[in-house]
């Protein structure tokens, strides 16, 4: 018996992964918004723009999440108490 919709195990793909594809730029920025929003302990805008400069130059970065602990890296970068998990800053 064949079954026409079986698809090979290389052809599938992690659900996950799938739902994080079709997250929009603006749809990643507005979940940080959001997330900041209820924090209280906020880096100064220069602290958190040095620590993404940082951030870009890293292999461990993949888009916007830290291939290292999965954090977003702008959220990371805005909060003052917050580390690299690399120990870059």
């Amino acid at each position: 018996v064949s079954f026409p919709y079986t698809q090979r195990k290389t052809d599938m793909t992690c659900k996950g992964c799938e739902r994080n594809n079709q997250m929009m730029e603006m749809d990643i920025e507005s979940a940080i918004d959001e997330q900041l929003s209820m924090e209280l302990n906020h880096a100064s805008n220069e602290l958190r723009d040095q620590r993404l400069i940082v951030c870009s130059a890293c292999p461990a970065l993949s888009e916007h999440t830290c291939k290292h602990c999965g954090c977003f890296v702008r959220f990371r970068a805005s909060l003052q108490d917050k580390r690299c998990p690399l120990g870059k800053w």
